[in-house]
């Protein structure tokens, strides 16, 4: 009964957080470097479905008397590696890749970019740009409220509510 327990509200876990979302960031405990890595509840809803799912097919194989300690052991051990395994090879390269492609956007600051939709007088228009290996494309006006036709190099001067304020290139 205990294995079914586990087994089921790992896998509960992991069904509510794919229709609701990333339930597992909440509350502080995503893992981050200043916490322990167990402690991702991600991870322990992989503990607890596996060492559940060991528990299950230990126990009708192995019913003997006095083997109920020796069964837990195996589950709760197994569970352990499998999350850290989880943890070693999936969640840790994707937290890797997530982190080289992100930036900050004041880090655009001082960048070129090419204006790809006109920018009316007064108005918005779009620029593309590429930063931490990424081509990007954002709003944009001008710095000074010009006109700017498409294909005119700028550089991003400052940023306000998600929009990039550019003026042109100066050569």
């Amino acid at each position: 009964m205990l294995y079914f327990i586990l087994f089921g509200i790992g896998a509960g876990f992991i069904l509510i957080s794919l229709v609701v979302g990333e339930l597992g960031e909440l509350g502080g405990f995503d893992g981050g470097s200043s916490g322990f890595a167990f402690f991702k509840p991600k991870l322990i809803a992989v503990f607890l479905v596996a060492s559940g799912a060991i528990g299950l097919i230990l126990t009708p194989n192995l019913y003997f008397p006095g083997v109920g300690g020796i069964i837990l052991f195996i589950s709760v051990t197994g569970g352990l590696l499998t999350a850290g395994l989880f943890n070693r090879l999936v969640i840790i390269p994707l937290n890797r890749a997530q982190n080289t492609s992100a930036f900050n956007i004041q880090d655009t600051i001082g960048t070129t970019a090419d204006v790809i939709s006109p920018i009316p007088q007064g108005g918005y228009g779009k620029i593309r740009y590429n930063i931490s290996g990424s081509v990007v494309t954002s709003p944009a006006k001008s710095e000074d409220g010009n006109q700017i036709s498409a294909g005119t190099r700028v550089e991003i001067i400052y940023v306000e509510k998600n929009t990039y304020f550019v003026r042109r290139e100066e050569i």
